[in-house]
């Protein structure tokens, strides 16, 4: 009876030990199967000695400590049935069998389930990080679309409005203008201006902040700044110096004549 209840208490013992020292639990097990029976076969601790072979190949994260305790274990079961079995040939076989079908086979089962939450994690990984991947690669999209918006909008309103407060300014200081008239010309050209401004605030709201507004339109010179506003009616004209080079548009000088 106490031998009964003692195998229990190292049944006990060798579950609480399964979670953090599943090797030390599994020792256990094969070391009561031993004191119970030569061959490690018995109906009483048999499924236990499967399942914390089981919960070794689950949860110990290397193979050698296990194949150690393996070969342990046929070293101790072969050196007790030499000892004490009276047909050794027999238990030796039953021995074997015991502990490939009962111990290795399971172990090799819990390695496997291991494995294979292991890849299952990985994956979900890599499923989040190829989802964020794609989330910042449509965040750069998105800002790309607000910097074009942003050229587009340079490009087709800001000269434009530009232009209109040239105008307004040339017919501000024609000779002949009534005082009303001249008035009015001189709040169409601050209004001009002013909506220039504004305009330049949204687009520094619609580019990138590390993109820096253009001052020109893409591939306008000043040439084809000074054609735009003749062909508006201003009395304007280009004439470039045969020995100056002309300014590179998209050089400090060509932005600063552009402006």
């Amino acid at each position: 009876m106490w031998q009964q209840l003692a195998g229990l208490g190292v049944l006990a013992a060798a579950v609480v030990l399964a979670r953090r020292c599943p090797l030390t639990a599994f020792a256990l097990a094969a070391g009561l199967g031993l004191a119970a029976a030569p061959a490690l076969f018995s109906v009483s601790y048999g499924p236990a000695l499967g399942v914390l072979a089981l919960l070794l190949g689950l949860r110990a994260p290397r193979a050698r400590p296990a194949v150690a305790a393996f070969a342990a274990v046929g070293v101790a079961g072969t050196a007790r049935i030499a000892l004490t079995g009276a047909d050794p040939a027999p238990e030796w076989l039953v021995m074997t069998g015991t502990l490939l079908f009962g111990c290795v086979f399971p172990w090799l089962g819990g390695r496997y389930w291991r494995q294979s939450r292991a890849l299952a994690e990985a994956g979900w990984l890599r499923a989040a990080r190829l989802e964020d991947e794609q989330r910042h690669a449509e965040e750069r999209a998105r800002l790309r679309e607000r910097a074009r918006i942003a050229q587009d909008m340079h490009d087709s309103l800001g000269h434009e409005l530009s232009l209109i407060a040239l105008r307004a300014g040339a017919l501000q200081v024609a000779p002949g203008l009534a005082a009303e008239h001249r008035a009015a010309a001189a709040d169409l050209r601050a209004a001009a201006a002013d909506a220039t401004d504004r305009l330049h605030r949204i687009i520094g709201v619609l580019r990138e902040a590390d993109e820096p507004a253009p001052l020109t339109p893409a591939g306008e010179s000043v040439a084809d700044l000074v054609a735009r506003a003749a062909e508006s009616g201003l009395p304007v004209r280009w004439e470039p110096s045969d020995t100056a080079p002309a300014p590179d548009p998209a050089g400090v000088d060509g932005r600063l004549l552009h402006r």
